[in-house]
């Protein structure tokens, strides 16, 4: 087994029971993406980025609740597989959209080829079925007119919120194509963003229809 095959298993034994658009099916996508866009890339490290794109999520905040312990189990991992952990956390720690919230990470090309394989992976059709997936699971309010989308200013009033899952388009979603590095990144992304543009344009008239 190699050791991309052995970085994936353990991938999947963190995620393959996540209901709330983190599972393993999102990773598999991220890596799938990150691949289309390394055929572009001839000059990235291509073992960094599929590295970091598995693990991308494997100590996330949203799915562990001690983060500090989990990132010291993957370095484990990763050092039994003789690989060095710091380039792969340089990218996972810079490259979430709440850590760039206060301003931009400098990112590496690998960096910037996971980061924009995971902000693809969270637009289009998926993109919408992860966001409804992550609403339902945190019992979030789908959609209230009354409550209008905000601008956050760091990482942890981005966390601490609870807004509706329809304003998730606005606050975050709706910004990601112009925030997308690499050309084959920007290229994949107009669909998709005109997936989500439909799809909220289609809620909010029917809302004002059923009334």
């Amino acid at each position: 087994m190699s050791k991309l095959d052995k970085i994936a298993d353990y991938a999947r034994s963190i995620h393959e029971k996540n209901q709330d658009g983190h599972g393993f099916d999102h990773i598999q996508r991220v890596v799938a993406l990150a691949r289309k866009i390394l055929l572009e890339e001839p000059n990235a490290d291509s073992e960094l980025v599929l590295t970091s794109a598995y693990l991308h999520d494997s100590y996330d905040e949203k799915i562990t609740a001690d983060v500090d312990q989990q990132k010291e189990e993957v370095a484990g991992f990763l050092k039994g597989l003789e690989i060095d952990s710091e380039p792969v956390f340089n990218i996972i720690d810079q490259m979430s959209f709440s850590a760039n919230i206060d301003g931009k990470k400098a990112l590496s090309l690998e960096g910037q080829i996971v980061q924009d394989a995971d902000r693809l992976d969270a637009m289009g059709a998926w993109g919408i079925a992860r966001t409804l997936e992550y609403g339902w699971a945190h019992e979030r309010v789908l959609y209230d007119p009354e409550q209008k989308p905000v601008d956050y200013l760091d990482k942890a009033s981005y966390h601490k919120a609870k807004g509706t899952t329809i304003n998730h388009f606005y606050e975050k979603l709706f910004l990601l194509k112009d925030l997308l590095n690499r050309p084959a990144s920007k290229k994949m992304a107009e669909r998709r963003h005109q997936i989500m543009l439909d799809f909220v344009a289609a809620i909010e008239q029917e809302y004002q229809e059923s009334l």
